[in-house]
């Protein structure tokens, strides 16, 4: 925070400026403060824009859908003026550094750190993209780190500065570097868009620079259109997390809600941050509290004709830890807690599961064990040679098929589960898991009259290594998942099928062909 300039605004609307926070692309930012006491950011347009009708339009219809975000990871506008001498608009005041501040400062943030920035980040995108509006500059000067988590701020700004006397100056609108393809090239911009910034915020937090790398505008937006995201330094963990974000075809990106479906949320505590940006955060709390309160008068003392018998006793202030621990521990005496001796219950799983028959690959070993049997036997049949011969044939011929079907029977077996995140192929302790996200397109197809599943990944994907029984084998551009009930008869395939269909119509309802 910075002292306020001494020809700059001391009052905007009903808020008393105390700092200046600022400058950015719509104009200035300052700390205020309300009426009642309430710290806001005012942001203030600048005069250029303030003389242009389709500005001041544009930042009225922004600002009326800005208004019903909600959530908890965004910046509330709670008071604005687009009719203003100059417009500008109000919006809750967050302690707390931004992204970028923190990490060019501290460096990048732990990988658990980085999940809970995705997990704030993807649920902020929800509530903007609930309202009709797409952030279009979502980066990490426009992600603020607060003590509970971290909160998106500016959602609208770009959309109300497109076309304005500024653009059509040469100003470019949007950081390089956490720009989408889609942005870069001028084609049609939607939700999606937001979805790559976010990627390219979450490479940026693990690794303190972006995937993209440094360098001049044209060569930053050259990689985002031609070259893949780098990486390499991102923890290994967090990279199923990212790629799917920065894929190229705005269509294979994963939804905001898809992404929060698959992150694993860490713990919500306010120790998310690591220490030394926990340190600054506090920091920036004491500042508040040390700024004057403008036009502050001592308080009236009352009855003072009636002095108190004995002198009061101070109580110090009540922190939010020790309201927190007050509440916890009326919760514990109404919501018991779990018994020391018992585990709290897991979720039971969703989704429908197919496996291959143990019994059904017996069985038919079983049988073609007799047969083999019987042309054994008929080695000794007096008939002749050509009966003889034909029985080798069969001997051998079955006696394969029998030891084929009792590997099968005996050893690990094949098995499928399709759920609302993907769907998981498993052998044995071994499985392939493929999130909707990296899925393309996917589909029931028959190879030699047997039913297969077959899918096609998003190009970021490689391609899963076999579990056996020729599965993720090369097939029409797509890959073999899983064989549909082969060992089973025609019947019982044909309800399989039908079951398996009906699954990927629920869960997968956007990447599956029912042809």
């Amino acid at each position: 925070m910075q002292p306020l300039p001494v020809d700059g605004p001391q009052r905007i609307g009903d808020y008393v400026l105390l700092r200046a926070l600022g400058r950015g692309a719509m104009g200035s930012v300052y700390l205020g403060r309300s009426r009642g006491g309430r710290p806001v950011a005012v942001k203030v347009a600048r005069a250029e824009l303030a003389e242009s009708p389709l500005f001041r339009e544009r930042f009225r219809r922004e600002v009326d859908m800005a208004r019903a975000v909600g959530g908890f990871w965004t910046a509330a506008v709670v008071d604005a003026d687009p009719d203003a001498d100059r417009p500008w608009m109000a919006t809750e005041y967050v302690v707390g550094p931004t992204l970028q501040q923190a990490v060019e400062t501290h460096g990048p943030l732990p990988e658990q750190s980085v999940r809970r920035l995705a997990a704030g980040l993807a649920e902020a995108l929800v509530a903007i993209h609930g309202a009709g509006l797409v952030h279009r500059d979502l980066k990490p000067s426009n992600v603020l780190l607060a003590a509970d988590g971290p909160r998106v701020i500016d959602f609208g700004i770009a959309r109300a500065l497109e076309h304005t006397a500024l653009t059509e100056a040469g100003v470019v609108f949007g950081t390089p570097g956490f720009l989408s393809p889609e942005q870069v090239v001028g084609t049609k911009i939607g939700p999606q868009s937001d979805v790559f910034a976010l990627g390219a915020v979450l490479v940026y937090a693990a690794t303190g620079r972006g995937p993209f790398g440094d360098g001049s505008t044209s060569a930053l937006v050259y990689r985002v259109v031609h070259q893949e995201p780098d990486l390499s330094h991102v923890p290994p963990a967090l990279v199923p997390l990212i790629v799917p974000c920065l894929v190229r075809e705005p269509a294979h990106r994963p939804t905001p809600a898809r992404l929060l479906s698959v992150i694993d949320v860490p713990h919500l505590d306010d120790t998310w941050l690591p220490a030394p940006i926990r340190t600054l955060v506090e920091q920036r709390h004491t500042e508040l509290r040390a700024l004057p309160t403008p036009n502050s008068k001592p308080p009236t003392r009352l009855m003072v004709e009636d002095p108190p018998a004995a002198p009061a006793k101070l109580i110090p202030p009540i922190t939010a830890k020790q309201v927190e621990k007050a509440v916890r521990a009326v919760v514990d005496k109404v919501i018991p807690a779990t018994p020391a001796t018992g585990q709290p219950k897991k979720p039971q799983p969703v989704g429908v599961r197919f496996r291959r028959s143990r019994a059904v690959d017996l069985g038919w070993a079983a049988m073609t064990a007799f047969v083999a049997a019987v042309g054994l036997a008929l080695q000794e049949s007096p008939e002749g040679d050509m009966i003889r011969a034909a029985a080798l044939v069969i001997t051998v011929v079955f006696a394969l098929w029998t030891i084929r079907l009792l590997v099968g029977g005996l050893g690990p077996q094949l098995g499928l589960e399709i759920g609302p995140d993907g769907l998981v192929v498993s052998c044995g302790t071994k499985e392939r898991k493929l999130p909707w996200y990296a899925v393309s397109r996917v589909k029931v197809m028959y190879r030699h009259g047997k039913p297969w599943l077959v899918v096609w990944l998003v190009n970021a994907a490689g391609q899963p290594e076999t579990l056996g029984y020729g599965t993720f084998k090369p097939y029409k551009g797509g890959y073999r998942a899983y064989p549909v009930s082969h060992e089973k008869g025609k019947a019982r395939q044909g309800h399989d099928v039908g079951e398996l269909r009906s699954a990927l119509a629920w869960y997968a309802s956007s990447t599956f062909d029912p042809r």
